[in-house]
């Protein structure tokens, strides 16, 4: 008895540790995000992410699951006003349901960061006292504010254990192995599918998306975000395609795919997007063509996009170049900085932290110029930068541990330069990125990510050089 239950609890390991398992979750959130059928979502997510917790010795299946809770909201249920406000969240049975998963998802984290101090597993790391620092901020956020608002412990609680918390929970409870940046990437391309597929059907359905030549960007909206959201998150996926593509000896077909994700980055209409997604592209174009296989495919595929691409701009360059003028057309405004109101923010952020030097305003302020869009009062409006994010709501201080911690995670990837790691420190940089004008880092499912990613991050800084090869002579 006792080898029958033995050997089913390791296949049942194996199952939760399969590396494909996230193009199950993929199907999963597209069934249930065209079905409106989010309970049903987050009831496996919840049974997949505590099981792992549980019986994984190694959690990085978890961490390939974090991505897919953020396309958990349906249009359908959605308590954006962008989508119609639905009050589905705000009914007792439902709310109460999503409370019990998350007090069971969050209890199950907990538990796992409280073994890891019992089986003495948890080691301190520079950057873990620079979240530690990061976090007491985050705590401290407006506290001497006049308005303070307690909503501001709140959310500062929220932050700090996102950063924080996420980060111990993943950071020694993780074994680097030969496979580990491959199954993360892996990962990174099913949740493409998913970004991708609700992109084309957006595009595909709504009748009013395309007017007077021009697309509406207010037709581009998800239950789960905005045409930000969907930018950031397929701006993200581009690191992992060309790290997969340089890989394998048939990789050049991710070449292609990632050719794709750029193209879907700037149909997502979100010109951060756009911005970032060619950074991130030319990065990552570079390290393929230089560290990986198939360098005379993949120089080809490149070079000839680029070629496709100047002579559609040449051809029509009146059009692309009057849509992209209107597209940009508020970024400045009767000769002044505008970028959709966000000068004005950024005004007003600095304004608040004058206001509270030390410990800024706290999270919870009114700014006129943000628009709400979650639907959740939980959620804060924000300042759309990192920088003036954290000088604003938590002063001096917060922005003073932001950049410490910063300069740690920099120091952490320059220790141990490899492809694999530098895959990981492109994704993140990505999200930063494209943070100078938004707040995604701020914004607790992509706060995980990044979190989860840090801790790989740290937690390979001592491995290996990568096995990864360093190009073929074809």
């Amino acid at each position: 008895m006792k080898f029958t239950a033995a050997k089913s609890l390791d296949r049942f390991k194996k199952i939760l540790s399969f590396r494909y398992l996230p193009f199950f979750t993929a199907a999963l959130s597209l069934v249930c995000y065209y079905t409106g059928m989010d309970l049903v979502n987050m009831y496996i997510m919840t049974a997949l992410g505590v099981s792992m917790l549980i019986v994984l010795d190694d959690l990085t299946p978890l961490i390939c699951q974090l991505p897919f809770l953020y396309v958990m909201v349906s249009r359908t249920n959605s308590p954006s006003y962008t989508v119609g406000g639905s009050d589905y969240y705000f009914q007792t049975a439902v709310t109460v349901q999503c409370i019990i998963l998350a007090v069971l998802f969050i209890g199950a984290m907990l538990y796992r960061i409280v073994m890891l101090g019992v089986k003495r597993k948890f080691k301190p790391t520079p950057v873990f006292f620079g979240l530690c620092a990061l976090s007491v901020t985050f705590l401290l956020n407006g506290v001497i504010s006049k308005e303070y608002d307690p909503m501001n412990f709140a959310y500062g609680l929220a932050m700090a254990f996102f950063f924080l918390g996420i980060f111990v929970l993943f950071k020694d409870n993780i074994n680097i192995g030969k496979n580990t940046f491959t199954d993360i990437a892996i990962t990174f391309m099913a949740f493409s599918i998913v970004l991708i597929t609700e992109l084309t059907v957006a595009y595909l359905t709504s009748e009013s998306l395309r007017t007077n030549g021009t697309i509406d960007r207010s037709e581009l909206m998800y239950g789960w975000g905005v045409h930000n959201s969907m930018g950031m998150l397929l701006v993200l996926c581009i690191p992992s395609a060309t790290y997969l593509a340089g890989k394998y000896r048939y990789g050049f077909v991710l070449t292609l795919y990632s050719l794709v994700l750029v193209i879907a980055a700037f149909l997502s209409m979100s010109r951060q997007a756009m911005i970032g997604g060619v950074i991130t592209y030319i990065i990552c174009a570079i390290i393929l063509l230089v560290k990986g296989k198939n360098r005379i495919a993949n120089t080809l595929i490149i070079g000839f996009a680029l070629i496709c691409a100047i002579i559609v701009i040449g051809l029509k360059q009146d059009t692309i170049f009057s849509y992209f003028k209107k597209l940009f057309a508020n970024v400045v405004v009767n000769g002044e900085l505008n970028g959709s109101g966000r000068w004005k923010i950024w005004k007003l952020g600095i304004e608040n932290f004058l206001s509270a030097p030390v410990f800024g305003a706290g999270f919870f302020v009114d700014i006129p110029q943000a628009a709400e869009m979650v639907g959740l009062g939980f959620i804060p409006l924000m300042y759309h930068d990192t920088f003036i994010q954290m000088l604003a709501a938590c002063g001096i201080l917060g922005l003073a541990a932001y950049l410490v911690h910063r300069v740690q995670t920099v120091i952490c990837y320059f220790k141990n330069v490899t492809v694999d790691r530098t895959f990981i420190a492109v994704t993140v940089l990505s999200m930063l990125i494209l943070s100078i004008i938004d707040n995604h880092i701020f914004y607790i499912f992509p706060t995980m990510i990044y979190s989860s990613l840090i801790a790989l991050l740290v937690k390979s800084q001592k491995t290996a050089k990568s096995a990864l090869p360093s190009g073929n002579k074809n």
